[in-house]
């Protein structure tokens, strides 16, 4: 059910492109596109952390990366969601497991999902994913990789998180069938470097006042299009978005604007209403939290302690401190008013530190609203509380 559904996307994705060029129509159909190719016998399939792993180190090889996280968060916007999540609790899981990994482990059950032949995570974003990947491992009789990120970054560090990327280099190439070719490495670095200097360009365009680019695109394009690091790809996205967003500031054809909020973390992906109450409101959110660049271009010589030092730099790692850094800078260049921080019940990660980050905005004169929502749950979302909620936070930034 789940590789039609990439077929539908990537049809309908296709005839939008036909019709007019559409920046988020040619994500969505080379996101269909790739995922689609893991259903292929001849494939070598290694399912990993798209938004945490460095996947310049996955575009080095022969192998379509995959994430059942984000698969099982297109199955969760869908009515296969519940079932998906259902099969996964009557074999013995609790609702406080993840929904998306409820939804994943769910659809490996039911046959949904392309079969790995290698599985990694990372040590940081989510702890619930690591425990997930041991199971789905164990599931399929393959190998399961653990990318450990300290908590410091100095020599020591670095070098033992660029020797796990070496080793897991060489697991890849196992499963690939071929050894690590360093200038397609190195290529991987620079395409990735130039995608960099793109985002730069978007992040500096979405200064603009009002914002051109819609929050449930900028959200979700943060963590996804990650997918395609290390690939043109990922250049030609950043082009096509950066294109888009200049050619509306350029006709006026923007939405009128309220409020500027920043976005802390994640978002719901079923029909909440969420989003249609902000755009209800004039509420337009110029940044989020993991559409900024926290990692410096990458040594194209060096590119395993390249690769580790972004790593290293991830503001999820470590101190929760880090997810503040460069908020004075964030709210006077970006014009923000408001802060919403997104909370699933189950992701430790995002929602430890909700005091330092509420600390840190009012320092700044910066009100901040939780939004308790399940990310991928919709049994216990209550529409009218919600609204109620931010009704009341847009009165506050009114007053």
């Amino acid at each position: 059910m789940y590789r039609e559904m990439l077929e539908v996307m990537k049809e309908g994705s296709a005839a939008t492109l036909r019709e007019k060029r559409n920046a988020q129509a040619t994500w969505f159909n080379e996101w269909a596109d790739l995922f689609l190719k893991a259903y292929q016998p001849e494939q070598k399939v290694v399912s990993t952390s798209i938004y945490a792993f460095p996947m310049e180190l996955l575009a080095a090889f022969d192998v379509v990366p995959f994430d059942f996280e984000i698969a099982a968060s297109m199955v969760c916007a869908t009515e296969m969601g519940v079932p998906a999540m259902c099969e996964a609790e009557n074999r013995g899981y609790a609702l406080e497991v993840c929904s998306f990994h409820r939804a994943g482990l769910g659809g490996f059950y039911k046959d949904y999902f392309p079969k790995p032949e290698l599985f990694l995570t990372t040590s940081y974003f989510c702890d619930g994913k690591v425990k997930t990947n041991e199971i789905l491992s164990r599931l399929h009789s393959k190998e399961c990789l653990l990318l450990y990120v300290p908590a410091e970054i100095n020599r020591d560090s670095l070098r033992y998180v660029e020797k796990q990327l070496r080793h897991i280099a060489s697991k890849i190439g196992e499963v690939a069938g071929q050894k690590l070719d360093e200038d397609r490495l190195r290529e991987a670095v620079r395409s990735s470097n130039r995608a960099r200097r793109s985002h730069l360009a978007l992040l500096e365009v979405q200064k603009h006042r009002p914002a051109p680019l819609s929050p449930r695109l900028i959200i979700s394009f943060s963590i996804n299009g990650l997918l395609f690091s290390g690939r043109e790809t990922k250049e030609r996205l950043n082009q096509e978005l950066l294109a888009e967003a200049r050619g509306r500031i350029e006709s006026g054809a923007l939405r009128p604007e309220r409020h500027r909020f920043y976005w802390f973390a994640w978002m719901p992906v079923y029909q909440s209403g969420l989003f249609d109450f902000l755009k209800e409101k004039q509420v337009s959110v110029p940044l989020c939290e993991t559409f900024r660049v926290y990692w410096d271009e990458i040594d194209e010589d060096s590119p395993f302690e390249g690769l580790a030092l972004k790593c290293l730099k991830n503001p999820f790692v470590g101190p929760v401190g880090r997810r503040t850094e460069g908020l004075e800078r964030i709210v006077e260049e970006y014009a923000i008013d408001g802060a919403v921080k997104f909370v699933t019940p189950a992701c430790r990660h995002s929602n430890n530190g909700a005091a330092l980050l509420k600390d840190s905005l009012q320092r700044l004169g910066i009100p901040l609203l939780q939004v308790e929502m399940d990310i991928g749950d919709p049994r216990g979302h209550s529409p009218g509380q919600t609204r109620t909620r931010l009704e009341s936070f847009l009165e506050v930034l009114s007053q």
